[in-house]
């Protein structure tokens, strides 16, 4: 049985010094920009949170090289601090990086039970308009993901 109040120590450690990493460039889909959070945890201080939730938010056409305009930037950044308090706030989830590009912003989180995720995004504050969002879910234990499709991109 993983010990997950031991695990959640060394996640919330890492939240709580909340330092990030930062690149851009430009691909094949035109200009990308990515965060991540550092140190990039991996097995075995991130045992127990063995599922990563990607939320999108598409803000423009695929295959348009758009990054975000100030306003959309603005909507982004206050939905993030929302969701970063709804899932976040008890070291119940971890914010592992944050990728834009394409005409989409993508949050990747690790968490024990996406279910929880699910309840609290429902619970969390909401604009007028709902949140154009994109949400899956995938067991991922090992954090393989983190690596190989975000990280990678910016070695």
């Amino acid at each position: 049985m993983t010990n997950l109040n031991s695990t959640n120590n060394k996640v919330r450690e890492t939240q709580l010094c909340d330092t990030w990493s930062a690149s851009s460039g430009v691909g094949s889909a035109g200009p990308a920009i990515c965060r991540w959070r550092t140190p990039i945890l991996g097995p075995p201080d991130v045992e127990g949170y063995g599922h990563v939730v990607k939320v999108v938010w598409i803000y423009g056409p695929e295959n348009s090289d758009e990054l975000p305009s100030e306003l959309q930037s603005e909507q982004m950044n206050l939905f993030e601090n929302r969701l970063c308090d709804a899932w976040e706030s008890d070291g119940h989830a971890y914010l592992a990086a944050v990728l834009t590009f394409d005409g989409a912003r993508q949050w990747v989180f690790y968490t024990p039970d996406v279910s929880v995720c699910g309840q609290r995004l429902h619970a969390m504050p909401q604009e007028e308009e709902r949140y154009p969002l994109e949400l899956t879910s995938e067991h991922d234990p090992e954090w393989l993901w983190l690596r190989k499709h975000i990280l990678k991109r910016f070695e």
